[in-house]
């Protein structure tokens, strides 16, 4: 015979359980776009669905990264994108790709892991409050192209206004870490040089 008692104790405690620890049913949230923004959205690259429960957080800033990997002329983004969600995925156990945004070469901004959800790192900072940004590529030593830098910019100040990210809170990876050079030398630069802060300005 039930015990009534012990399962009205035993309730609350398991929905406080599960409130308490920032896990939630509900769904990735969808953005919408101006149309000045190139996005191919995640049900257009070819996403796979998140089927988990996950984190949520509120964005608070916007920090910039670079995929630390050289990106080859006539490589596929949208093939390059699924890779690392499929990577992700498998071999590091994560709910989707690590990055909210990554935009490629010739400026197309994909969306990658759902905005409401905190991002991760191999590195030591807590990239919750963090949008982050990938642009594809490796800036210790390839240059950053027009097309490329043109969409980060205009994907910032979206995300700026949107959740209301004042320019201080605007950085890179590397200013969160010391365990790395993220985004490069060649976007990091444009972060010291003050030609980000005067671009998101204008």
């Amino acid at each position: 015979m039930f015990n009534m008692k012990k399962i009205f104790l035993i309730i609350p405690l398991f929905l406080w359980s599960c409130f308490s620890s920032g896990i939630t049913k509900q769904e990735p949230v969808e953005l919408s776009y101006p149309d000045t923004l190139p996005v191919i959205k995640r049900a257009e690259w070819g996403s796979a669905s998140i089927d988990t429960s996950f984190s949520t957080h509120k964005i608070k800033y916007i920090t910039v990264h670079h995929g630390g990997v050289e990106y080859k002329k006539g490589e596929d983004p949208y093939k390059h994108v699924k890779d690392l969600q499929t990577w992700s995925r498998k071999e590091k156990k994560w709910v989707d790709i690590p990055y909210h945004f990554m935009i490629s070469p010739d400026g197309k901004i994909f969306e990658a892991r759902p905005v409401n959800i905190p991002g991760d790192t191999n590195t030591e900072y807590d990239p919750t409050g963090h949008a982050l940004v990938e642009v594809m590529g490796n800036f210790e030593v390839q240059e950053f192209p027009k097309a490329q830098y043109k969409s980060m910019i205009g994907l910032i100040k979206f995300l700026s206004e949107k959740f209301d990210v004042p320019v201080n809170r605007i950085k890179t990876h590397r200013d969160y870490s010391n365990m790395t050079v993220c985004p490069g030398k060649n976007v990091y630069k444009l972060f010291t040089d003050g030609t980000i802060e005067k671009a998101l300005k204008q």
